[in-house]
């Protein structure tokens, strides 16, 4: 990757924009990449306590998550940013910040009003239509959609699987990431394990403690197999039983 890439999902509450940036994440980490993910509520709790609900406050607080961005992709991060950020002119200047470093790709994901109310899982809809929480998107504080954002992704009518795709599609369309399922690194590659495989070894290296990484485990186990050390090489009957321990643990054998 020869340029950072910031991803900027913008939408109504509960439209699914964080569902999408950690599936995201999730496939691209799975693949490689180094990837960081920004997200409103997180970002709120830890790196702005402060920030506030009025237009400027949400201003301030998106654009200091922009400088955030920016340093992130500077560094060939591919960094995903998941904030309601409501106003064209702040996300013009959001804009305006990241790329004079690095790509910017506005995703608008897209879901109706009536939809996100009824899906309102923390229920702070039903709070702002009481009257109990002030400024909030769609219901006293407007939304203006994207006028000509990168992609639109459509949560109402289309797949998360659909949407996830779409933005992986746009990133190898940019250079962002490669075809395939694994990322050269010189003399080390990234290899694609099942869902549920990938679960239980960490679950397992969370168990052992012995092991940072599934990939160190992995990397372990191979090398335990298939030990290139010379042919007269052989492993004592404590040594093979303890690989099949793992092996079995992991639901290899």
């Amino acid at each position: 990757m020869s340029r950072g890439v910031v991803i900027w999902l913008t939408g109504l509450p509960s439209s699914g924009k964080t569902t999408i940036a950690k599936v995201l994440v999730e496939n691209l980490r799975r693949k490689g990449y180094v990837v960081e993910l920004l997200d409103g509520d997180w970002v709120r709790q830890t790196i702005n306590p402060d920030a506030g609900f009025t237009r400027e406050q949400r201003r301030i607080h998106l654009i200091r998550v922009a400088w955030i961005a920016r340093l992130l992709a500077r560094n060939n991060v591919i960094t995903i940013c998941s904030f309601v950020s409501p106003y064209r002119d702040v996300r013009a200047e959001i804009r305006r910040i990241i790329e004079e470093e690095a790509l910017f790709i506005e995703a608008y994901v897209k879901c109706s009003l009536e939809e996100c109310m009824r899906r309102d899982s923390k229920g702070l809809y039903r709070k702002a239509l009481a009257g109990e929480i002030k400024n909030f998107t769609g219901v006293d504080d407007p939304y203006e959609e994207p006028e000509n954002p990168e992609l639109v992704l459509d949560t109402e009518h289309y797949t998360l699987e659909d949407n996830v795709s779409r933005l992986i599609n746009k990133l190898k369309e940019y250079k962002i990431i490669e075809d395939g399922d694994m990322k050269d690194h010189g003399d080390k590659v990234t290899i694609k394990l099942s869902r549920n495989l990938y679960e239980k070894a960490e679950e397992f290296i969370k168990d052992s403690g012995s092991f940072q990484s599934v990939e160190e485990l992995i990397e372990f186990l191979l090398n335990e197999v298939l030990s290139e050390e010379q042919e007269s090489y052989k492993m004592t009957k404590e040594e093979e039983e303890e690989v099949k321990r793992r092996l079995r643990s992991l639901g290899y054998i």
